[in-house]
């Protein structure tokens, strides 16, 4: 299947590692030009040279940004808006603090808002007018099962990616008739560095993970990947304005 990604540019926050890392490689071999962003320099740089070497024909390059900050977010936006529209924005950042709702200080509930729900509004309102302009765009940003079912001591998680929910929806609403769809993806776990780490710190709640799982295991980041892509492609016309699950049925909630 020809996903239409050829040519498109394509901006992956918290791209230099996990899940935003795979997704990027499954858009450049999809022959997709991209920038992935990230906070340090030194992992960015391994990151594009690890997308280059994918193909001879990679059209990959890196972009400083910290998305928990308004200035860096909006000044690596400008960067990557300078010569070229943001066909597809790939909103990516790591987990927010863990621990009981009230013993969480306020400080941490506030970066949690900045990073995974606010710098998505701010990102969506810079790229789609440039979307607009071309009556295409894609816009996918990677939660978690959390928006949809709890998970123990992640109240931040849950309580921003469930308004995340919501802003897609409302988002998708508006922007459908200018070509652009805008979607969820929600992981369940992962055998990301951050996962396999724990396998070995904690042997027992890993294989309770991977039995939870419909497929008795837990997904490969590849596997996000390609489905990340697909959501993004020309090849998806009709999927917007949704939390679309890629778990392996870890998730019980209805």
């Amino acid at each position: 299947m020809d996903l239409g990604l050829k040519g498109k540019l394509a901006l992956v926050t918290g791209g230099t590692a996990g899940l935003g890392l795979a997704i990027a490689e499954s858009l450049v071999k999809e022959d997709c030009r991209v920038v992935v962003a990230g906070r340090d320099e030194r992992k960015i740089a391994t990151a594009v040279e690890k997308l280059r070497s994918l193909s001879p024909h990679a059209k990959v390059d890196g972009q400083r940004m910290d998305v928990s900050d308004e200035k860096s977010l909006r000044d690596g936006l400008a960067a990557c808006l300078a010569d070229n529209a943001i066909d597809i924005l790939v909103n990516n950042v790591g987990g927010p603090a863990a621990g009981d709702p009230l013993d969480i200080p306020l400080e941490s509930w506030d970066k949690g808002y900045q990073s995974l729900l606010r710098s998505v509004i701010i990102s969506s309102q810079v790229v789609i007018p440039r979307m607009k302009e071309k009556q295409w765009g894609r816009i996918l940003t990677i939660t978690s099962t959390s928006a949809r079912e709890l998970i123990p001591k992640l109240p931040v998680s849950s309580t921003f990616r469930a308004g995340l929910t919501a802003y897609t929806k409302e988002l998708a609403k508006q922007t459908g008739r200018w070509g652009i769809l805008v979607n969820n993806l929600l992981p369940g776990p992962t055998r990301t560095d951050r996962l396999t780490e724990l396998s070995h710190k904690s042997p027992k709640f890993y294989a309770a993970m991977e039995s939870q799982s419909a497929l008795g295991r837990v997904s490969e980041p590849d596997e996000i990947g390609r489905i990340g892509a697909f959501l993004v492609s020309g090849a998806n016309t009709v999927i917007t304005g949704t939390d679309v699950l890629a778990d392996g049925g870890y998730t019980s909630a209805l």
